[in-house]
């Protein structure tokens, strides 16, 4: 998937057919160990092609083995349904503003041309900010290469966990989550909705080439894929939605180290290989983290 859709489609928002091929390896998965507490890193595509088997042996002995799931934020219900008022509530415009009024006319064109391709109703983005309308388009192109949410890994590890009856935390809010795009800079804004247009016109197979490599565990090939497009895009975004989340995140996993238990944490992948990630900052730290 292509990096900046992959890192919306977890701020927009099960069982996996038997039958189908399962690219060779496993999705890569990290540990650390440190006395009573034993923690497990695994990096996620928010939402997948029904068919495609992603489960292997590793994960599946250290997901048995946890006492709690961590994800990005609030997977049920109640979260979901708090995500979306926050987004209602901070992502549409003033009354009388349109966001064609915010757009330049080539961006406005791009807009309108990406809307009917993927059957969006253009009066439908038209209350909204560019953000918000960014969020849109990504889940309508997601669900129009075949992908769906109740297919993302979050989705299938959190029903199991509930049935389990594991603990489950998360590492932001849902309002936290809605914020970082909805507290970006204006021309940032536009930059992101700008963007997102660019990577849908691309209509290419980078979706289904990024999952694979994904399901496979090639974290080098992730990182180069990742790396190149933050480079090509916006610092400001990239900042917002990865690497002030990743500083964060690392705070907590080290926190947790003085605790006990075991723990699974399941956050996007692009969290976990490229640039400033969450693995790297903890072996920054002098954190013995086992894996790739």
């Amino acid at each position: 998937m292509r990096a900046l859709i992959a890192a919306l489609l977890m701020l927009a928002a099960p069982a996996l057919a038997t039958c189908a091929p399962r690219p060779q390896g496993e999705p890569a998965l990290w540990r650390i160990v440190d006395g009573d507490t034993e923690i497990w890193l695994f990096g996620t595509a928010h939402m997948l092609r029904p068919e495609l088997r992603w489960r292997g042996p590793r994960v599946n002995a250290a997901f048995a083995a946890a006492e709690e799931l961590v994800t990005e934020t609030d997977t049920s219900l109640e979260g979901i349904a708090a995500a979306q008022a926050h987004s209602t509530r901070l992502g549409m415009l003033a009354p009388g503003e349109t966001l064609a009024g915010r757009l330049d006319a080539a961006t406005r064109a791009r807009l309108a041309q990406v809307a009917e391709t993927l059957h969006v109703d253009p009066s439908e983005l038209e209350p909204m900010r560019p953000w918000l309308a960014a969020l849109r388009l990504s889940y309508a192109y997601a669900l129009s290469r075949g992908m769906r949410p109740e297919a993302g890994v979050e989705s299938v590890l959190s029903e199991e966990a509930r049935a389990r009856g594991m603990r489950l935390s998360f590492f932001e809010t849902p309002e936290q989550q809605v914020r970082f795009l909805a507290d970006l800079a204006p021309a940032a804004e536009v930059r992101l909705l700008a963007d997102t247009l660019r990577e849908i016109e691309a209509g290419d197979d980078a979706l289904d080439a990024l999952d694979t490599l994904w399901a496979r565990g090639d974290t080098d090939a992730l990182a180069r894929l990742f790396d190149a497009q933050w480079q090509a895009g916006s610092p400001e975004l990239h900042a917002a939605i990865i690497l002030n989340r990743n500083r964060a995140w690392a705070d907590d996993i080290t926190r947790r180290l003085d605790g006990e238990g075991r723990a699974f944490i399941a956050v996007g992948a692009a969290h976990l290989v490229g640039e400033g990630n969450v693995i790297a900052l903890l072996r920054e730290r002098g954190i013995v983290v086992e894996g790739p």
